[in-house]
Order: C-alpha cells, then sequence, then structure tokens
C-alpha cells in the first residue's frame, strides 16, 4: 500500500484582489485518487484502519488510511501558518476553524460555517471538558 500525497495550493481572485489559498491535498493510491479540500474539512473520524472524512456542507467519504497517518499529512500541509486541526482522543481530528459551540450538558459540539451549514458531534463529557478549558486558558489556538 502506497500513498503519495501531492500538497498544493491555489490563489483565489476576489474582485481582482487576491483573498486567500485553497489547500488541498492529493491522495493516490493504486486503485483510487482522492482531493481532500482542508479548507472545508469540518472533521475526521476514526474507524479502525480506516478514515471517515467529513466536510462542512455535510459531504462524507472513507478512506483506507489511518488517522494517524491523515493527521502527520494534514500537518505537512501547514508549513507557513499554524494547523487549525486538533487531535482530540484517539479517534477524531477537528478543525477548529467551524468551532460554533461545545455543551458539556448535552456532550455536544458544534462546527458551523455561519451560513447555513451545522455539523454536531457527540462526544465523552472529559473530552469536551478537557478541549473547553484548553479554549479558555489560551484562547490563541483557535484559527481564523
Amino acid at each position: 500500500l502506497t500513498i503519495i500525497c501531492y500538497i498544493f495550493a491555489r490563489k483565489l481572485l476576489v474582485n481582482n484582489k487576491k483573498s486567500s489559498i485553497m489547500k488541498k491535498i492529493l491522495i493516490n493510491k493504486r486503485d483510487e485518487m482522492v482531493v481532500v479540500y482542508l479548507d472545508n474539512l469540518a472533521y475526521l473520524l476514526a474507524d479502525g484502519s480506516y478514515t471517515k472524512i467529513v466536510y462542512i456542507g455535510g459531504m462524507q467519504t472513507t478512506l483506507a488510511i489511518g488517522i494517524s497517518d491523515m493527521e502527520k499529512i494534514i500537518t505537512n500541509a501547514f508549513t507557513k501558518k499554524p494547523s487549525p486541526f486538533i487531535r482530540l482522543g484517539r479517534s477524531l481530528i477537528l478543525n477548529q476553524s467551524f468551532l460554533y459551540s461545545i455543551n458539556l450538558l448535552k456532550h455536544r459540539i458544534t462546527l458551523s460555517d455561519t451560513t447555513k451549514n451545522i455539523l454536531h458531534l457527540e462526544l465523552p463529557k472529559p473530552l469536551l471538558k478537557k478541549y473547553k478549558n484548553m479554549l479558555v486558558q489560551k484562547p490563541a489556538n483557535i484559527q481564523e
């Protein structure tokens, strides 16, 4: 099993001004090629030796790559600025750019792009509490 990853960025022009860079990862395997759009990626969830990728719009795909390998690939994609992705526990990588709320009583984290897309994740209370406390102590961890 060989995975070749290409990290590339494309500058977007809005009103003839450079507005942002869209980060993508191309994962090429023997039988499949998948382009992962990091800017729209809400979270990754481990499922054994597979990783479920969920975009903020709700689109999902599953890759035959472990979450630890995906974490390394994503970390390598962010060389010039800090990664907005954070590992929570053994099975979740979260894009903090979409963090909207953490509700400890409902054991729920809500992700949103503040337009029309909302995702809810049910997580263990101790994990949510630890993450919430980390954010309160160091609010600079949330990337814009």
